[in-house]
C-alpha cells in the first residue's frame, strides 16, 4: 500500500525547508531532487540523532520520463514538488503522478501551473487522485484568509486581497518582475477581467499605518478561486519592492523603459541580491501578512489579517500540513484548493501565525458593489 510522503526539489533552497519542517514535526519522508550531491548532503543533515522525525530517504530522479518517475513512485501516496520545472519536466511529472494515484501538491502559484492542474481536473477526478497548486504562502495563505472570511460572511461574493511579503530570492525577484510586465485578470461577476500590473492601488493598514498595495493581475489565485471558491469578484493586491514600485508606477521616460524591457537584470539584482537561500535569522525574523475584506451584496463587511512568519518558512510548513491531511485520508479527488484539505490548519496548526478580525469595516475602505474595488492608482 502506497503511505509515504515524497517531497521533490531538497537540492533547492525551499524544498530542503519543506523537507527540515517535516523532520522536525515528525514526518518521516523521502528527500528527492535530480542532483546526487546536494539531496545526499541533505539527507546526511536531517539523519542525526536529535533529529525528531527520523532520517530521510534520499532519492534521485530527473523529470522529463514519465515512465521513469512513475518508477520512483510505487510507494509515494503523496508527492509535494518545491522545484522549479520547466513546462515538459512539470508535465512529466504530473502525468506520473495520475498514472500511479498518487496525490500531487505544487508549491507554484503562478497562473501557468493552476491552468495545468485545473485543466486536468477530470482525469485526476478518473485516477482518484488530487491535484493541487499554491501550497506556498502567495496562495495557500491568501486562500485560508479568504476561505475563513466567507464562513464568517456566508453571504460573501466580492473580496479584497492584498499581501505584504518579505525578502525575495533572486529566483522569486525575476519572476516578479517578468509578471508584473505581463497581462494578467481579475475576476469581476464570475468573469476575468483583462488588467495589467498596478493598474490601481489600495491603501491597506498591516498593522503598521496605510501602505500602497498594488493590484497583481499575474496572481494565480485569481484563476483558481473561479473554479471553486464562493466569491464572484475578487482583486488582488500586492505591496511591491520600493525599487519595482517606483519604475512601474511613476510614469515618464523609466516606466517607458522598464515596459521595453530595459534596466531588467540590473533591478532584479537590486530586488534579490542574488539570494538563492535566506539565513536562519532571516528566516526567524521575517513576516508576512495577507489583508482580506469580504463583502455580502447586502453591504455586510468583514475584514481581517493573517499573519505568518517568513512567507518561505509559512510555505514549508503549510505544504508539510496539506501532504500530511493528504496523506491522513482527506484529500479529495480532482483539482483542488489548498482550503479544501487544509481548512483550519492553514492557519491553527502553523507556529507564529495569528488571525486578526479587524473591527469596524465600515469606517473605510468598504466595498462598494457598484464602485471599483480599489481606487485608480492614476489618480490616487
Amino acid at each position: 500500500m502506497k503511505s509515504r510522503i515524497l517531497i521533490y526539489g531538497v537540492d533547492h533552497f525551499l524544498g530542503a525547508l519543506a523537507s527540515r519542517v517535516a523532520v522536525a514535526r515528525g514526518v518521516n519522508h523521502i528527500g528527492a531532487g535530480r542532483d546526487i550531491a546536494p539531496v545526499a548532503q541533505h539527507a546526511t543533515a536531517m539523519a542525526g540523532p536529535l533529529v525528531a522525525g527520523g532520517p530521510v530517504e534520499p532519492r534521485i530522479f530527473t523529470p522529463g520520463d514519465a515512465h521513469r518517475i512513475a518508477g520512483q513512485l510505487d510507494d509515494v501516496a503523496v508527492l509535494v514538488n518545491a522545484a522549479p520545472l520547466a513546462e515538459a519536466d512539470f508535465s512529466s511529472l504530473l502525468i506520473a503522478c495520475l498514472a500511479t494515484g498518487t496525490h500531487f501538491i505544487d508549491l507554484g502559484a503562478d497562473r501557468t501551473t493552476v491552468a495545468a492542474l485545473a485543466a486536468r481536473d477530470e482525469a485526476a477526478k478518473q485516477a482518484g487522485v488530487m491535484l493541487m497548486a499554491g501550497a506556498g504562502f502567495d496562495f495557500a495563505a491568501v486562500d485560508a484568509l479568504a476561505a475563513r472570511l466567507a464562513y464568517i460572511l456566508p453571504g460573501a461574493r466580492a473580496i479584497a486581497l492584498a499581501v505584504k511579503r518579505g525578502l525575495l530570492l533572486d529566483a522569486e525577484a525575476h519572476a516578479l518582475i517578468a509578471a508584473v510586465r505581463t497581462p494578467g485578470e481579475m475576476l469581476k461577476n464570475g468573469q476575468l477581467v483583462a488588467s495589467k500590473a498596478a493598474e490601481r492601488a489600495l491603501d491597506v493598514d498591516f498593522d503598521t499605518g496605510p501602505e500602497a498595495a498594488w493590484l497583481a493581475p499575474w496572481n494565480g489565485y485569481v484563476a483558481a478561486a473561479r473554479h471553486r471558491s464562493a466569491y464572484s469578484t475578487i482583486d488582488c493586491f500586492e505591496v511591491l519592492p520600493e525599487a519595482l514600485e517606483r519604475v512601474l508606477t511613476a510614469g515618464g521616460l523609466k516606466t517607458r523603459l522598464f515596459r521595453r524591457g530595459w534596466g531588467l537584470k540590473r533591478l532584479a539584482k537590486k530586488l534579490g541580491r542574488r539570494r538563492t537561500k535566506l539565513t536562519e535569522l532571516q528566516l526567524t525574523r521575517g513576516s508576512a501578512v495577507v489583508w482580506g475584506e469580504a463583502r455580502a451584496p447586502d453591504g455586510t463587511v468583514r475584514r481581517a489579517r493573517l499573519e505568518t512568519p517568513d512567507a518561505h518558512l509559512y510555505s514549508a510548513e503549510a505544504a508539510v500540513v496539506l501532504a500530511r491531511r493528504a496523506l491522513g485520508g482527506a484529500a479529495r479527488a480532482g483539482y483542488q484548493l489548498p482550503s479544501a484539505i487544509g481548512g483550519a490548519a492553514l492557519v491553527e496548526e502553523i507556529p507564529g501565525v495569528a488571525w486578526r478580525e479587524l473591527a469596524d469595516p465600515a469606517d473605510n475602505l468598504a466595498l462598494e458593489i457598484d464602485h471599483p474595488l480599489a481606487v485608480d492608482a492614476r489618480n490616487a
